[in-house]
């Protein structure tokens, strides 16, 4: 009896054992399809640190057999390869407390697969005593920022030597101009007071050759002006002295005293001046200038018997001055060009137009500074428009006084 009874115990712990070897053999098949669903390398480890099973990119990436995996401590892996002083920290450390710990940084030289830069993320699972370690490969990404840190680095060297190089530049031709602006008004004022007769009367020819050179002394003295103005608003020097002023009174006074000038040239300027008074915070006195120079070109470039009409009007947020203009258009590649330094536009007339290629640059400078924009359509053969767009208000504030100039 007692013989029988050990051995129906005996089977029954057979069927036992064989069940939890069908269980586990399931279980290390479940464990299997998992791992093999994820792209990166992932590694199963059981609670002695020994490989339970590994995925197909984990034995692609780090050059290993499965057979001389499954069941190695993983320290021991391709001849203990994986033997990382920061791995054996986060196994045996850091991961029993938290339990969970992700994108911990791993560097580590494997003698056949070179130097590797790994994030690991690794989860314990306590009721089958196992983890989970999942493996990202980001040698190349480190590599990648490594570099573009450096060519970040070279960037901002290669900017900074350039900013230098282009002070200096400013600097140079501020003083130059400055240098060439004394001697040109001394020769301007000499050759005035000799046209005048103060040394005594000119025949026909002389006044002829001093007319000349006073005409030339003229233009040299705009071209130092135009250096001048350039060089200082690229050095940062052109501070604005903004104030609410009345810019349909400006637009007026800057149209009569262009008048002189288009009658001279059988040209007309229109203002259609709006009903209310428009007023916008800026400076008064380089929107004058602004004004004066796009007015100068629209005559320039416009042949006679032409008008040239100034429009303004405002908006909630903004004000809007148009300068249209029927002369010879701009072509649409060389509107790209416009408002860059030195910049000369190829036309009919702009060979007997003498000019720096530095005004309309200046211009657009200031514009910006006002926090504006300006903008230009054209049509060969029927004419320009000019757009200027300022802010209303400037970002001060505090009270205002309306300027009427």
């Amino acid at each position: 009896m007692k013989q029988e009874n050990n051995k129906k115990s005996g089977l029954k712990k057979l069927s036992q054992q064989k069940s939890t070897i069908k269980t586990l053999k399931e279980l290390l098949i479940y464990y299997q399809e998992i791992t093999d669903t994820v792209r990166e390398p992932f590694i199963i480890l059981d609670k002695n640190l020994c490989v339970v099973t590994a995925n197909q990119a984990f034995y692609d990436t780090f050059k290993v057999l499965k057979t001389h995996t499954e069941g190695e401590l993983i320290y021991q892996l391709g001849n203990n390869q994986w033997d990382s002083p920061k791995l054996r920290e986060l196994l045996e450390n850091i991961l029993p407390k938290k339990k969970v710990m992700n994108d911990f940084e791993v560097k580590h030289d494997f003698p056949d697969i070179g130097t590797k830069i790994m994030l690991l993320n690794a989860r314990q699972v306590d009721h089958k005593q196992l983890i989970l370690l999942a493996i990202e490969d980001i040698t190349k990404l480190k590599k990648f920022q490594s570099d573009s840190d450096e060519m970040t680095a070279n960037l901002t060297r290669q900017h900074t030597k350039l900013k230098a190089l282009g002070d200096a530049k400013d600097e140079f031709v501020e003083m130059a101009s400055h240098q060439l602006r004394t001697p040109a008004t001394i020769v301007k004022q000499y050759a005035g007071m000799l046209r005048e007769g103060y040394a005594g009367e000119l025949s026909k020819a002389q006044a002829e050759m001093l007319d000349s050179a006073i005409i030339g002394n003229e233009r040299q003295l705009e071209i130092i002006e135009d250096l001048l103005k350039v060089a200082r608003v690229d050095a940062g020097k052109v501070s604005l002295a903004k104030k609410n002023h009345n810019i349909t009174q400006l637009i007026e006074d800057v149209v009569k005293k262009q008048l002189v000038t288009f009658e001279k040239r059988d040209q007309s300027i229109v203002f259609n001046q709006p009903t209310k008074m428009i007023c916008v915070d800026m400076d008064a006195k380089l929107i004058r200038m602004v004004l004066e120079n796009l007015l100068d070109n629209a005559s320039k470039y416009s042949r006679v018997n032409k008008t040239i009409t100034i429009g303004l009007k405002q908006s909630k947020a903004q004000t809007t001055i148009t300068i249209d203009d029927s002369g010879v258009g701009i072509l649409k590649d060389d509107q790209k060009k416009l408002f860059k330094k030195f910049s000369r536009i190829d036309n009919p007339l702009s060979i007997a137009t003498e000019g720096t290629g530095l005004g309309l640059y200046w211009v657009k400078k200031i514009v910006d500074l006002h926090d504006g924009q300006i903008e230009v359509k054209s049509v060969i053969n029927k004419g320009s428009i000019f757009t200027i767009k300022l802010p209303i208000h400037s970002t001060d504030t505090g009270p205002r006084e309306v300027i009427l100039v």
